[in-house]
């Protein structure tokens, strides 16, 4: 697998192999990464009441978004298909704010 970080999501080029009348295929897959800690100064004091946990705020939201692309390709080996995920993953320069990523091949 090859991974990209871009606007907060992990960008993951992945294939999978041909599995009897199926070909091999290529996906991108998105997913958000967990915000970072932030860290009091130092010498400042700690909060003293627990921060409200994030994920009770926010809506529930897929862990994972997984987009099969050139579907209308027959890959010949899974080798072939994972070069053109990576090639497609190195193409990817934004990620929307759903984690869509955009330029997303057919």
């Amino acid at each position: 697998m090859a991974e990209k970080i871009i606007n907060g999501f992990s960008v993951v080029a992945y294939a999978t192999q041909p599995e009897g009348r199926v070909p091999a295929r290529a996906f991108l897959e998105t997913r958000r990464l967990p915000p970072k800690p932030v860290a009091p100064a130092k010498g400042a004091p700690a909060p003293s009441e627990p921060q409200a946990d994030d994920d009770a705020a926010q809506p529930d939201e897929p862990e994972s978004l997984a987009f099969e692309i050139f579907v209308t390709r027959r890959f010949r080996s899974t080798v072939e298909a994972m070069s053109a995920a990576r090639n497609a993953l190195d193409r990817v320069k934004a990620v929307d704010a759903q984690g869509v990523p955009d330029h997303l091949p057919d």
